[in-house]
């Protein structure tokens, strides 16, 4: 499957859950998408969403972070434009 593909499906899952379910801003992370630096958030490890959120969810939550993210770096969001990103040495970049 290609990547873009696999990171469309973590957005609409993203927007499905409204994850991340830890509201914690990460200052001064520029979004490469809209250019928002507010509204970066880092989403969970598919290990802390255990019994926070249904295990059909979870299932398909860790298959997408195992497809995007093998190095088992961090993954965020931008709350506002919504698109997923990897985040790395206190930046964010795109995931395809």
């Amino acid at each position: 499957m290609p990547v873009h593909d696999t990171v469309e499906q973590l957005k609409a899952l993203i927007i499905e859950t409204n994850l991340p379910l830890t509201e914690v801003a990460l200052c001064g992370i520029t979004c490469p998408y809209c250019g928002k630096s507010d509204r970066i958030r880092q989403l969970e490890f598919p290990e802390d969403l255990s019994g926070m959120v249904d295990d059909q969810t979870l299932s398909c939550y860790s298959n997408l972070w195992r497809r995007l993210n093998p190095a088992s770096n961090r993954l965020g969001v931008c709350r506002f434009c919504l698109n997923p990103l990897a985040l790395a040495k206190g930046r964010a970049e795109t995931l395809d």
